[in-house]
């Protein structure tokens, strides 16, 4: 349960951020934040990999 402050916030940012974006507007930004998402995650699994030699 100590994640749970994140996951709330979260929740509240994307609601007040779906206030002042248009669904277009929406689906871009969601688009954006998952290849952003999967970009830092291959940098960090190259870290790791990195690590490891």
């Amino acid at each position: 349960m100590e994640n749970c402050p994140d996951i709330v916030a979260i929740t509240l940012l994307a609601c007040q951020i779906s206030e002042c974006l248009s669904d277009e507007e929406l689906e871009i930004l969601c688009a954006d934040l998952s290849l952003l998402s999967d970009a830092i995650t291959a940098i960090l699994v190259r870290r790791s990999q990195n690590e490891d030699i």
